[in-house]
């Protein structure tokens, strides 16, 4: 059904009277790349910078406004700068924690045992989910990731958003961050904000290595990575940048309960059990990745070209299976076991080998268990090996009159193969395999982009760039088959014995049956858009911008948006800047079709749990509803202060809304017969065993508001130059509608409670001659992860203070060593105790530990692998 606009006129006013300091204006990616287009490289050729290099507030940006004569602080909108050297000065080699560490508007989990969510790790900007964040590469958008989030926390669960480790820091020149909505500029999923990632493209060579690992003594962490850039002819280049990383894996977890109980009630099995038997970490990595970028002089402009190819494997535990029952009368220590925490797995049921000429199986006959295989039981080993394609290429140029063209034709593919080992398909009894291929998800998108800008004088001597394009876009999901074994429904999935009664067995390898054929789907979707920007200087004082933007969705028809935004200078030392946008996001293909059944838990006991698109009988059963785009209002407002030299402070407030929000459904428990026999007949082949139901759904309205507040301050000294900054974030989600038999309590509350509501970080660099330092202090708000009475409740988890330091020496002027530590003094957050004692402990003493033997909650937004220590060579030329 078409969608109608709302009211820019309304929202145009709210910009420039809501608040007394006003700003923010939306930018747009694709007016990067007409800036680009005009100025061959207006974000590098800033002249000499090796003595004074300028402030992150004197940098000419390209993002947000398609003029190319605005720095981050005449800029309308907030945007951040990171430069070269800043991403070079981080520990890790993972882009997700580097912005982690730089914004703190910008936070990222480490999930594990979370299926691909331990792959692909799912950010948020301004506490909003990663697909509403728009990542673009030298201004053209960037893929999503395969990965559909299902596991990566409440905030991203349903998301599907581009997958930022892909991106090596080694390729980057420098990122700019627009934190501000701008859908109305570059398209859907910019409603929380813009990432633009500028490539090198510099001559020269530069190679890095570095080595780091946990004070725990595990994690093991080797990066090398190279850059060489080479100019072709007179103005043009090639840039290529290769990154190889290799991770090894964490361990912060203890025994889990009813592992430990096996031990000390079976003395016999206790070499076979692992302590901790399932660990909870970082998964293992290897990966290398690759960045080229390129142009050359050809007729009256230039064609270019950029791309990468990435690849890596990762992997890491499932849930442990315990092969036996600890039975009472309990050893001294474990009454725990009562609760059920101590019971076997239904993988080790018995199964019932002799069939009898009636059909049914002979209750005395011959029977077998996996127990004869995993006497002391098996923890699933979980791989996933995602790879990564983009290829973009162009021709941009300008005519006499300044009119600037860019036409450019993008594809991109991300692609994960998910295996697993160490585990067994129940059903089919002692036939089953131990290895299972469970098939693949895949994302590819093709894109054709037409800009123009254009400098109008109007009104006298007034300035204007008029900026007008088109795009053409096609996305298609793929969910590929995987092995036969991996999801066979086997011949001992559900007995009838001669005596009567019924025997089962869980269907599909245990942990995660894969894609078997209802799950299989391709299909793609196609969209248009058309746009127009202009940008005017209205007085010397005063800025003005205006942004409209049609799409047309095959599946979801048309929607119009739009973008104001104002800035007034009241001196060089006082600005105000406002901006108000609205937006608009289509459900991704993966949202659409994505079917998934894995394993979860409520309190000890396993669960299958299954994860259907809303189109599916089986959610329409629990009252799911097909999928609507998302709405979306953005304002923000406030203030740019250059008292002095070298010294500017920004303040920015931001409200943005979000109708129809998509996103994960609660889970709905199936406990009756009848729940059972209604799935049966909807073609149900887990009705059985299935013990959980969610879907994608929009039940759901939210409003999320914030402050950022940052301040720089440069300066140079006779003792050496200082580079200070200081960044706050104070964010607040509100659900404001909701569909309660939809949405639960836990839901609801996790997404408004998850993140810290505080965040900030002071940065101090200082160097001289050869000397360098950098120290940096970060601060992590509260937050509260909400779980059933059955998994323990609610748990406060209290704010923490981390300290990173590098120092660094040029031994020659082509050679510089650093080493550093990335939280200092080793701190960890709150321990997931929730509950102690009946009924329903989630803490377990004995272990130190949950059930599960976790220690920490996924979602700390600083991790909880503790500090870490590393060493870093870099060399140019």
């Amino acid at each position: 059904m078409p969608h109608r606009p709302t009211s820019l006129i309304a929202l145009a006013v709210a910009s420039i009277y809501s608040a007394p300091a006003l700003a923010s204006s939306s930018e747009d990616p694709t007016s990067a790349v007409t800036a680009i287009a005009a100025d061959p490289d207006p974000a590098t050729d800033q002249g000499p910078q090796e003595e004074d290099p300028p402030s992150q507030q004197q940098e000419v940006v390209v993002i947000g406004s398609r003029r190319t004569d605005r720095t981050v602080a005449e800029s309308s909108v907030p945007i951040d700068v990171f430069s070269e050297e800043v991403l070079e000065n981080q520990a890790s080699g993972d882009m997700n924690q580097v912005l982690r560490n730089l914004m703190p508007s910008f936070n990222v989990g480490r999930f594990a045992i979370s299926d691909g969510s331990t792959f692909v790790r799912p950010p948020t900007l301004r506490g909003l989910p990663p697909d509403e964040i728009l990542v673009l590469v030298n201004g053209k958008r960037r893929h999503r990731s395969a990965l559909v989030q299902l596991g990566g926390g409440s905030l991203a669960s349903g998301a599907q958003g581009p997958d930022l480790a892909q991106i090596p820091t080694i390729a980057i020149d420098r990122i700019e961050v627009l934190r501000d909505g701008a859908a109305a500029q570059y398209g859907s999923d910019a409603i929380a904000g813009v990432i633009n990632y500028n490539l090198k493209r510099d001559p020269g060579f530069k190679a890095i290595a570095r080595y780091g690992q946990y004070y725990e003594g595990d994690g093991e962490n080797y990066q090398l990575a190279a850059n060489a850039g080479v100019k072709l002819g007179d103005s043009g280049f090639l840039s290529v940048s290769g990154e190889y990383l290799n991770s090894a894996q964490t361990s912060r977890g203890g025994q889990r309960f009813g592992a430990y109980a096996l031990g000390v009630a079976r003395p016999d099995l206790l070499q076979g059990i692992r302590n901790p038997v399932q660990i909870f970490g970082d998964p293992e990595v290897e990966a290398y990745r690759f960045f080229a970028n390129s142009a050359i002089e050809a007729g009256p402009g230039e064609f270019y070209v950029f791309g990468n190819y990435g690849h890596a494997d990762q992997a890491g535990d499932f849930n442990y299976r315990q092969s036996v029952t600890v039975a009472p009368p309990y050893p001294a220590g474990l009454e725990d076991c009562s609760r059920g925490a101590c019971t076997r797995s239904g993988v080790f049921n018995t199964i019932y080998l002799d069939r009898l000429p009636n059909g049914t199986y002979d209750a005395n006959g011959g029977t077998f268990s996996y127990a004869s295989l995993f006497p002391s039981g098996f923890t699933p080993r979980f791989m996933g090996t995602v790879t990564d394609y983009s290829a973009v290429g162009g021709y941009r140029g300008a005519f006499e009159m300044g009119l600037t063209y860019d036409l450019s034709v993008g594809w991109g593919r991300s692609q994960i193969d998910y295996f697993m080992n160490n585990t067994v398909n129940p059903s089919l009894g002692p036939d089953s395999p131990t290895e299972f291929f469970l098939g693949f998800l895949r994302q590819t998108e093709f894109n054709i982009n037409l800009d123009f800008t254009m400098p109008i004088t109007v009104a006298g001597d007034t300035p204007l760039t008029l900026a007008f394009g088109g795009e053409r876009r096609v996305e298609a999901y793929t969910i590929g088959l995987g092995d036969e074994a991996g999801y066979a429904i086997g011949p001992y999935a559900f007995q009838q014995l001669s005596n009567g009664s019924v025997a089962s067995q869980p269907i599909g390898a245990n942990g995660f049956p894969g894609y078997g054929p209802d799950s299989v789907v391709h299909d793609s979707r196609e969209s248009y858009a058309l746009y127009v920007e202009a940008d005017a200087d209205a007085t010397d004082a005063l800025t003005l911008s205006f942004a409209a933007r049609f799409e047309h969705f095959e599946d979801f028809g048309d929607t119009l948006i739009g973008k104001v935004t104002a800035r007034y200078a009241f001196s060089d030392a006082i600005a105000i800047r406002g901006a108000a946008s609205t937006g608009f996001r289509a459900p991704t293909p993966g949202q659409l079709f994505t079917t998934n059944v894995a394993t979860q838990f409520q309190g000890s006991q396993p669960i299958e749990t299954a994860t259907y698109p809303a189109t599916n009988p089986a959610a329409a059963f629990f009252g799911a509803e097909a999928l609507a785009p998302e709405e979306s209002a953005n304002l923000t407002a406030g203030m740019v202060l250059t008292p002095v030299d070298g010294l500017t402070l920004t303040a920015d407030y931001y409200n943005i809304e979000v109708t129809d929000r998509i996103g994960l459904s609660g889970n709905f428990d199936i406990t009756t017969t009848a729940q059972r026999e209604a799935l049966r007949g909807l073609g149900v082949a887990n009705w059985a065993s299935l013990g959980r139901v969610r879907f994608f759904t929009n039940a759901f309205d939210t409003r999320t508001q914030g402050v950022d507040l940052v301040a720089t301050w440069v300066a140079t000294t006779g003792f050496g130059r200082f580079s200070t900054s200081a960044a706050f974030n104070w964010n607040e989600t509100k659900v404001t509608d909701f569909d309660p038999s939809i949405i639960s309590r836990e839901r609801k509350g996790e997404i408004e409670n998850l993140n810290p509501k505080w965040r900030g970080n002071i940065t101090e660099t200082f160097s001289s001659g050869g000397f360098g330092l950098v120290a940096r202090a970060n601060y992590y708000g509260p937050f509260t992860s909400y779980a059933t009475t059955a998994n323990g409740g609610d748990l406060r988890v209290g704010s923490e203070w981390t300290f990173d330091l590098e120092a660094s020496y040029e031994i020659t002027e082509n050679f510089k060593l650093s080493v550093g530590a990335e939280n200092l003094f080793d701190n960890y957050p709150d321990l997931n105790i929730r509950a102690l004692g009946a009924p329903n402990s989630n803490w377990y003493p004995v272990t130190g530990a949950t059930v599960s033997g976790s220690r920490y909650v996924d979602d700390s937004p600083f991790g909880w692998n503790g500090g870490f220590w590393y060493a870093r060579l870099v060399t140019s030329f």
